[in-house]
């Protein structure tokens, strides 16, 4: 009984794992990360970063 129990969790655990690395392998193979980044969150930045009031003043 235990066994039967140990086998199903560790099949399950293995059935997590394996589509967990399918998934990070095809993120890494096209550099989505990157992409993400390029595409979606530097906008956002340029957007916030040239809305700021620069203080040019020479010290």
């Amino acid at each position: 009984m235990n066994m039967k129990l140990a086998a199903k969790i560790l099949g399950k655990v293995a059935k997590i794992g394996l589509i967990g690395f399918v998934v990070t392998f095809a993120i890494y193979m096209t550099n989505a990360e990157n992409k993400l980044i390029y595409y979606v969150v530097r906008p956002f930045l340029n957007k916030h970063y040239d809305a700021q009031v620069r203080d040019k003043r020479i010290v």
